[in-house]
C-alpha cells in the first residue's frame, strides 16, 4: 500500500512544471489610455504564450506619434512588423526599425519607427521564459521511491 502511494506521488511530481509566461499590455494609441502614458487598469495584462518579449512600437508620422504595445510573437505574424523589427532584441533596447526599401538600399534603418523590448516584469511587459523542470524532478522522485521502498 505504501509503495503504491509513493509511486502515485512520484508520477504526480514528475508532471509538475515550473514556469511563467510573459504577460503584456496589448493596445494601440487610437484606444483611449494607450498613449505614451498608459492607463494600466484599462488594459490588463494578456498572456503572450511562448513570446520572449513585450514590444512597444513608437511611430512618428508627421506631427503625430502612434504607439502600439503587443507581444513579440503576435507582431512576428505580421509581415509588416516581421520585416521592420530589429534583429537584435534584448531587454531595455529601443532600436530604430529596419528599412527594407528596395529603392533606397543605402538606408538601413528608419528612425521614425522605434521598437522597444522588455521582459523583466509583467506589464512592463513580462516574466521569465517558460521553463520545464520535469525530468530532473522525475529522476529525484524515482530515486526517493526506491530508497523508501528498501527502508519499508
Amino acid at each position: 500500500m505504501k509503495t503504491n502511494i509513493l509511486l502515485l506521488i512520484t508520477i504526480i511530481l514528475s508532471l509538475c512544471y515550473e514556469g511563467s509566461a510573459i504577460m503584456c499590455h496589448r493596445c494601440f494609441s487610437a484606444m483611449g489610455g494607450c498613449g505614451d502614458d498608459l492607463v494600466w487598469w484599462m488594459f490588463p495584462w494578456k498572456d503572450c504564450g511562448d513570446s520572449q518579449f513585450c514590444v512597444k512600437i513608437t511611430e512618428q508620422v508627421g506631427s503625430e506619434t502612434y504607439i502600439t504595445r503587443e507581444c513579440e510573437n503576435v507582431l512576428m505574424k505580421s509581415t509588416r512588423h516581421r520585416l521592420r523589427m530589429p534583429n537584435l532584441r534584448r531587454h531595455g533596447y529601443c532600436l530604430p526599425a529596419r528599412n527594407n526599401d528596395f529603392w533606397n538600399p543605402g538606408s538601413l534603418t528608419n528612425p521614425k519607427i522605434k521598437y522597444c523590448f522588455c521582459n523583466d516584469w509583467n506589464g512592463c511587459n513580462s516574466a521569465n521564459k517558460i521553463t520545464q523542470k520535469a525530468l530532473p524532478m522525475s529522476i529525484l522522485c524515482i530515486a526517493l521511491t526506491f530508497i523508501f521502498k528498501r527502508l519499508l
